[in-house]
């Protein structure tokens, strides 16, 4: 079975599961050699004006393409594309307007989730249509013991420390669809975003009105450098020093990319790191996916 993938999460997922795409998209990174395989789709203004590099192109929108030539080259049987994000990824209109343009005999299956249930609903989905189901029976296995460990220690005593997960810093943007489910599991409260509402725009007024006893900086796109240099620029930008996260030293940057924005297996991952900083007195301090922040100039010395 030939198995291509139009998006990170969809990648990662398949590749777990022991059926590794034969062809992917620009922004597949993980696991390592992913980047190797043929790449399917492109930003819309690389494209060059040669109508030659135009005529290969089977869909495309404002922000993406989807290479036909490359696309049929692969002759898929699957192919993994997302509904999620337009912005984010290619999404699956596109490519079913491809498969019909192109004729090809592909099942096309759109790996959405709005939140962690459906996150882990995929695994058996995608195992389903890539023909690993007794893989994805194992991983689920897998992440839901993991996720019942977190679960379980947790101590159900409130008040939880508050929480919040900035996915974009200028401006704000606070985490949401699967991303609460995580802060709630790892012991946090949520509270600006609602489990499966789609990220969205806050102020800093509302920032400070929540008081969060934690940040986590994480912007779509951006490694861990990336995000420790745009909570830097927020702290230095915005009047946070009465937050209360800010104030204790609890502010946080993450590699976005990898651990907050992809709805893959990974997203347990993601739960074991919040939850060293949202309950160290249970998980032990700071997870190496995690890097803490103060407010001092970038380029000063910090903890990790």
């Amino acid at each position: 079975m030939t198995v291509v993938s139009l998006f990170p999460s969809a990648t990662e997922l398949a590749a777990a599961l022991g059926a590794t795409p034969a062809a992917v998209s620009h922004q597949c990174d993980h696991p390592p050699g992913v980047e190797d395989r043929p790449t399917l789709t492109g930003l819309v203004r690389d494209l060059d004006a040669d109508p030659a590099d135009l005529d290969r192109i089977a869909a495309r929108d404002d922000t993406y393409y989807l290479d036909g030539d490359r696309l049929a080259a692969a002759d898929p049987d699957v192919i993994l594309t997302q509904g999620v994000c337009a912005v984010c990824a290619l999404d699956a209109g596109l490519a079913r307007r491809a498969t019909e343009c192109l004729d090809l005999d592909a099942a096309v299956l759109d790996v959405h989730a709005d939140d962690l249930d459906d996150v882990l609903a995929n695994v058996e989905r995608v195992g389903e249509a890539v023909g690993r189901p007794a893989a994805a029976s194992a991983l689920r296995d897998d992440l839901d013991a993991r996720i019942d460990a977190i679960a379980d220690a947790v101590p159900a005593t409130r008040p939880r420390p508050r929480v919040a997960v900035l996915d974009w810093t200028d401006p704000l943007r606070h985490a949401g669809l699967w991303v609460p489910d995580l802060v709630r599991i790892a012991g946090g409260e949520p509270g600006l975003v609602a489990s499966s509402e789609r990220s969205r725009k806050v102020t800093a007024d509302e920032l400070r009105a929540f008081d969060p006893e934690v940040v986590v900086v994480g912007p779509c796109s951006a490694d861990v450098d990336e995000a420790e240099r745009a909570a830097r620029d927020l702290l230095a930008r915005e009047a946070l020093d009465d937050v209360a996260a800010v104030r204790d030293g609890r502010v946080y940057a993450m590699d976005g990319t990898a651990y907050l924005n992809r709805h893959s297996h990974r997203v347990v991952d993601t739960l074991e790191a919040l939850a060293t900083v949202i309950r160290p007195d249970r998980f032990g301090e700071c997870d190496e996916r995690v890097r803490r922040v103060d407010a001092a100039p970038a380029g000063a010395s910090h903890d990790g």
